[in-house]
C-alpha cells in the first residue's frame, strides 16, 4: 500500500529547512488550520484530551478516540495530519496495530513517546525502560509502509531523567526504525545546542507556550541549530479557549454579545463555507428534484 499522505509530508519535509506544524484537536481546528495555509498538520492529544473528554493528557484517552478523531480529521482536510499516539496503547503488538490502523485512518505519521501511562504518581511522572520502548518502534516501522512518518518522543528531561539519557535514547530510537525524534522539556539554551550537536536523527523542537524554552525562541534562531521540525501542539486550544472565556464571560454578565462581536467569527456563512456546506447543498441538489 502506499501512502500518499505520507509521501507528501515526507516531500514537505525535504523541500522545507523547517516546517511548522500545527495542533488541532477536532475537525473545525483542522480545518481553521488548512485554510490558514499550512501544509500539515498535528494531532495533539493534550488537546484531544481536554476537549474530547475533559480529562487531562494522563492516559484517559484510548485508541478508539484517537481513530475516531482521525478519521474525521482526514477525511474534512486535504493535507497530511501527523497524529500522537501516546505510548503506542501497549506493548509492541499493540502499538504495530496501533500504526496499521492510523494509516488505514490516512495518517501521514505518528508520534509515540516513552511515558508511564496512566500516570499513577502525579507529583513524579516516569518513564519505560528502553527495552520496552524501543520493540515498540521497530514493530511500528515494521507494520506500516516505508513512506510513513515515525517520531519519538523522549519524556526523559522532562521529568528529571536527565538530558545525556534523553540523546541516547532519540539517538537509539534512529537505530529501531525512527524518522525523527524531540526531546521534550529542554530546559535551557544550552540543552537546546546539545541536542542539536549531539543528536543522530533528524529534530523536532517542542515550541509551545508552556514556558520551557523552545516557546521562548524564535523558531528562525532554532531553525539554524539544525532543527527540521517546530511544533506548536496546543497553541489553537489556548486561542480557542481564550476566545470563549470571553465571549461566554460577557454573555453571562450582560445577558448579550453585542460588546464582543469583534471577537466572534462572522456567523454563520464564514464557518459553514469553510466547512463545505454550500457546495454540499449545491452537489447533491439534483437528487431531490
Amino acid at each position: 500500500m502506499v501512502n500518499h499522505q505520507a509521501k507528501k509530508f515526507r516531500k514537505l519535509l525535504s523541500e522545507n529547512e523547517f516546517l511548522t506544524l500545527p495542533g488541532v484537536y477536532d475537525c473545525l481546528s483542522a480545518k481553521i488550520a488548512e485554510e490558514s495555509k499550512f501544509p500539515a498538520l498535528f494531532l495533539s492529544g493534550g488537546a484531544l484530551a481536554y476537549s474530547r473528554i475533559g480529562r487531562p493528557d494522563i492516559g484517559f484517552l484510548s485508541l478508539s478516540d484517537f481513530a475516531d478523531t482521525i478519521m474525521h480529521i482526514t477525511s474534512t482536510v486535504t493535507i497530511p495530519l501527523v497524529a500522537d499516539a501516546d505510548a503506542g496503547f501497549g506493548n509492541a503488538i499493540h502499538s504495530a496495530n496501533t500504526g496499521k490502523i492510523y494509516e488505514q485512518l490516512g495518517c501521514a505519521g505518528l508520534q509515540i513517546d516513552d511515558k508511564v501511562l496512566p500516570a499513577l504518581r502525579p507529583d513524579k511522572d516516569e518513564i519505560l525502560d528502553w527495552n520496552l520502548v524501543a520493540p515498540k518502534i521497530k514493530a511500528i516501522r515494521s507494520a506500516v509502509s516505508e513512506e510513513f512518518v515515525i517520531i519519538y518522543r523522549t519524556c526523559a528531561n522532562l521529568y528529571g531523567y536527565g538530558i545525556e539519557e534523553s540523546i541516547t535514547r532519540i539517538n537509539a530510537a534512529k537505530e529501531a526504525g525512527a524518522d525523527y525524534a524531540y526531546v521534550d522539556g529542554i530546559k535551557s539554551t544550552e540543552e537546546l545546542h546539545r541536542v542539536a550537536k549531539e543528536a543522530k536523527i533528524p529534530l523536532m523542537v517542542n515550541l509551545n507556550e508552556k514556558g520551557y524554552v523552545g516557546g521562548n525562541i524564535a523558531p528562525k534562531d532554532v531553525a539554524v541549530l539544525g532543527f527540521s521540525i517546530g511544533l506548536f501542539p496546543i497553541s489553537s486550544m489556548l486561542a480557542a479557549s481564550e476566545g470563549m472565556f470571553e465571549v461566554l464571560n460577557e454573555l453571562a454578565q450582560s445577558g448579550s454579545t453585542l460588546a464582543v462581536r469583534s471577537r466572534m467569527t462572522d456567523p454563520p456563512t464564514k464557518v459553514h463555507a469553510m466547512m463545505g456546506q454550500f457546495t454540499l447543498v449545491e452537489e447533491f441538489a439534483p437528487f431531490y428534484q
